[in-house]
């Protein structure tokens, strides 16, 4: 497999020795914990380094070198390496592409961090102190130091030099259906630890959407899954532990050879193939696809002044990325099989985003033979969008001409185009089938679920309620967290607003009518749907036809989001 740039070599043996080492060296989500507090470590999952770097200045324990070095892409010296390496060491390190030497003017140059005052101690030295009194630290950061570059260079550096990270390597834990997994997954380095902006063929680690779609993933065994726009790989290791074969694509042969690497360091095995989209699994199926394509709207114009950074950019015109998946999906879904993707969309000048959205995702899914669950999370102005993926890519670090050019000629385009809004959430989708598909799909749109992110357990009662029992047959079931809150005027005996609240599942807040709110409350297992609103219109004095027309959508949207089971 040939790439546009140097990637880790895929030498099965020393790769084994990384692992052993890193296992030995306890460099772990857990160790991280222990070393650093939480501000230091949400800070790091932002990719802001300089943090967790003040909070491990002069520390030596293994894990904090390792972090050091590989996340926060501070130099080390080969020797500091060696130790916590033992197996592999600085050398192998080097052999097989992770790591480099460095001159000694680079050497000398990197960041020098002060003696840490005890706010900024780790946790972990903090809890070792007496109570009263003040906790130790290192007299002297084991870090390089600032030195004149016309002294002669020191004989130490000269025998013992420093080295640095061309990866950003660190560990990810999760709690899975099988039990909990630890995992380290190589990734490039980003513009935080290079100091310039994404290359063309960046491949990305694990940031925010990544672990959206992660958490959001449903966790059933099966047989086969698949990972589209495999990137790291780390969807694909997610997947390996509940499905029996799993294969990873992805358009970039840098992002393959690193899933393979990562494959590799994880003990686990992936087929990985090279190829756009579905192409390289053209005539397979499978019980389950995620996927978080490259679908950053990028016009031409930007595309040949900046270059196509492949892990965001599908090199498709306009929205049309997400058109191709979802037409393209169904082909390789096994019936019943599930897939899920992030995505996001163009809404026209002409339409309201936060209540005509859904129509574009529409026509896409127009003759599918699948049901569909489609989430706007979120909607941003073209200004916004643009702003927030230059900013993505490094744009504070490019010179202000090229950064205006850039951002101008986004705007344009946008404008040129009709875009008023642009839409972003997620899609799941499920294989009908041959039954099922002669009824035609059933598909459910909505907007900002403003609560928790949904989990696969979330996702996929969603997608099995859009096929639910006949409701006025159905006896429903109230979610035990379920409670409901009651706004009065001062003085009236009836409620002006009522709001039910979903402790758990989607976190959800949803204001009801007087109707929906009886209905629910009445909803222990006991009556069916039909009964309880020929009670309620009973009661109200209401035709009992009246009272369904109000009742059936809101309750099946309740029913989709949890507050009510059947």
């Amino acid at each position: 497999m040939t790439t546009s740039a140097p990637v880790p070599a895929l030498d099965r043996d020393m790769i084994a020795r990384l692992r052993a080492d890193i296992i030995a060296s306890s460099w772990t989500t857990d160790t991280l914990d222990e070393l650093l507090s939480d501000d230091a470590l949400s800070a790091l999952m932002r990719d802001s380094r300089l943090p967790a770097l003040v909070e491990l200045a002069g520390v030596d324990a293994p894990a904090a070198t390792l972090t050091r070095f590989f996340i926060g892409g501070q130099p080390e010296r080969a020797s500091a390496l060696d130790a916590v390496l033992p197996t592999l060491g600085a050398a192998g390190l080097e052999t097989l592409g992770l790591a480099a030497t460095i001159d000694e003017d680079e050497a000398a140059s990197a960041l020098v961090m002060p003696r840490p005052c005890s706010k900024s101690a780790p946790k972990r030295e903090r809890a070792q102190a007496g109570e009263g009194e003040e906790a130790s630290f290192p007299t002297a950061p084991a870090l390089p130091t600032m030195r004149d570059p016309d002294e002669e260079p020191e004989p130490e550096v000269a025998a013992d030099p420093w080295m640095r990270a061309l990866y950003d390597l660190r560990p990810h834990a999760a709690t899975l259906p099988g039990g909990e997994h630890e995992w380290w997954v190589t990734s490039d380095l980003g513009e935080g630890q290079t100091g310039k902006p994404l290359a063309d063929h960046h491949v990305m680690g694990i940031g925010g959407a990544t672990r959206t779609l992660l958490e959001m993933t449903v966790r059933d065994q099966v047989d086969s899954a698949l990972d589209v726009g495999c990137g790291c790989g780390i969807q694909a290791l997610y997947l390996a532990t509940h499905a029996r074969r799993v294969v990873a694509t992805d358009l970039s042969p840098r992002a393959c050879a690193l899933t393979q690497f990562n494959a590799a360091l994880n003990e686990t095995k992936i087929d990985v193939r090279e190829g756009s989209l579905f192409e390289p699994v053209e005539g397979e199926t499978f019980d389950l696809i995620v996927t978080n394509p490259p679908f950053v709207i990028t016009p031409d114009t930007v595309r040949c002044a900046s270059g196509m950074h492949e892990y965001r950019d599908g090199g498709m015109d306009r929205d049309n990325l997400i058109a191709a998946v979802l037409r393209g999906a169904p082909d390789c879904m096994a019936p019943g099989g599930t897939l899920q993707m992030l995505a996001n969309w163009e809404i026209p000048e002409s339409r309201n985003p936060d209540t005509q959205w859904s129509q574009r995702v529409d026509e896409w899914l127009d003759g599918l033979p699948v049901d569909a669950w489609v989430v706007q999370r979120d909607v941003l102005e073209p200004a916004r969008y643009v702003d927030m993926w230059i900013r993505d890519s490094g744009g504070p670090l490019m010179a202000r001409a090229d950064y205006e050019r850039a951002y101008t000629s986004w705007l344009v385009d946008f404008r040129r185009a009709g875009t008023g809004a642009i839409g972003m959430g997620f899609v799941a989708l499920r294989r009908l089938d041959e039954a099922e598909a002669a009824s035609g799909g059933r598909r459910a749109f909505d907007l900002s679920l403003d609560g928790h992110a949904p989990r696969g357990q979330d996702v996929s009662w969603a997608l099995a309620s859009l096929r639910g029992p006949e409701l006025w047959d159905t006896v429903l079931t109230r979610a035990s967290d379920v409670r409901e809150e009651r706004h009065y005027v001062p003085g009236s005996p009836d409620p002006e607003l009522l709001i039910l609240h979903q402790g758990g599942g989607l976190g959800r807040s949803v204001p009801v009518s007087s109707a929906v709110s009886a209905v629910v409350g009445a909803s222990d297992g006991e009556l069916t749907v039909g009964q309880i609103v020929a009670a309620v219109a009973m009661l109200t004095s209401v035709e009992a036809d009246d009272v369904r027309a109000e009742v059936e959508a809101p309750l099946r949207d309740l029913i989709r989001w949890g507050f009510l089971t059947y």
